[in-house]
């Protein structure tokens, strides 16, 4: 287990244990004996959970739907309870307690297919003239194994893009959970996003878990017609004047895959060019962009935004600066996209968005 591995599950240890140190302290010595069992039962089953979780003892995406589905049904509820009933009373607490399993509840069956389109604008004073609102619609983490069952939602997700007229449609990683057989079914439906000037895809984290048919995977990528940029630029040219878009394979953190090698994705790059840069994890802009390099412009996803929000706030604050919208350092610019889908079908506030970022000289 990784430093920020470990530093992570005894986080969620202290959200676990806070909670119940308020309600056990200051309500459960008032309970029946039987109540006090089976709110025990709640907290050992909340302590399966973590351990399910750091162990990931019933594999990668069945441990974390186990652990979120608690976290959701359980957990939260017992930390609003804890907030509110010490200030407005227990009454109180057990009023508001349920909001999280009714948002929960939201989440789980309708919040995954709310689906949205989020306008962003990059203005740059060195963006050549002819591509003055040049418009990119970008995807990302569809996680396609968790809508297997759910064709007419992928086929309702392209056909939103397409109804946008990008100029140019670009994939920023995670197609698939864990295997390649999850994105075969979808193949025929994702070959129709169409752009004039095509579609770019990189790969996520999640796209080498099934390394003996990585390969087979890049292949189904090239055969729906979009073209992989694997460390790696190409040039675009519009009226006379070239930008330069720039893929990298995935840049992790911690225990995230490190394919990228964005040194050798500019080689060659014409100096001075406008470029922007696709790379899935957004924790790479502050490593290797910002400061290092003139990219004007960063694409990224990865984060799901938690697939909780509430405004800005969201918990995946704990983990990532930057999360989720436009975020700037000097004329450098970079767009974390909340992506579509998750290895848990679960969206409440962090709804599943397609976003369209437009080009501006300013």
């Amino acid at each position: 287990m990784s430093g920020k591995f470990l530093i992570i599950i005894l986080g969620i240890m202290a959200l676990t244990i806070l909670p119940e140190v308020v309600i056990l302290g200051l309500y459960a010595t008032h309970w029946s004996f039987w109540w006090q069992m089976v709110y025990m039962l709640t907290i050992i089953w909340e302590l399966f959970a973590i351990f399910v979780m750091a162990t990931w003892a019933f594999g990668h995406v069945r441990s974390l739907r186990f652990f979120f589905a608690t976290f959701i049904f359980i957990t939260a509820p017992k930390i609003l309870f804890a907030i509110v009933a010490p200030l407005a009373g227990w009454k109180v607490g057990l009023a508001v307690a349920p909001l999280c399993i009714m948002a929960g509840i939201y989440g789980f069956f309708w919040g995954w297919r709310h689906l949205v389109v989020v306008q962003a604008e990059c203005c740059s004073p060195t963006l050549p003239k002819a591509f003055d609102g040049y418009r990119i619609l970008q995807l990302s983490d569809l996680h396609i194994g968790s809508l297997a069952s759910h064709p007419e939602f992928i086929q309702r997700i392209v056909e939103t893009a397409n109804a946008q007229h990008p100029d140019l449609i670009v994939f920023t990683g995670d197609l698939v959970n864990h295997l390649l057989e999850e994105a075969e079914p979808f193949i025929d439906i994702l070959a129709q996003l169409h752009a004039p000037d095509g579609v770019l895809a990189i790969l996520g984290n999640h796209d080498y878990v099934d390394w003996k048919n990585h390969e087979k995977l890049l292949s189904t990528i090239r055969g729906m017609g979009w073209r992989l940029l694997l460390n790696e630029h190409i040039l675009h040219h519009r009226d006379g004047d070239t930008i330069a878009i720039i893929g990298v394979e995935n840049i992790g953190k911690s225990r995230f895959y490190t394919y990228g090698d964005l040194s050798k994705a500019m080689q060659d790059l014409p100096s001075g060019i406008w470029s922007m840069l696709l790379s899935h994890d957004p924790t790479h802009w502050r490593r290797e962009v910002v400061g290092a390099t003139d990219i004007a412009l960063t694409l990224s996803g990865h984060t799901h935004a938690a697939q909780m929000r509430i405004g800005r706030l969201s918990p995946v604050v704990f983990l990532y600066r930057e999360w989720g919208g436009s975020y700037h350092e000097g004329s450098q610019m970079l767009y974390v996209s909340q992506g579509i889908g998750g290895t848990v079908p679960f969206r409440f506030g962090a709804w599943p968005e397609i976003n369209v970022i437009t080009l501006r000289r300013t």
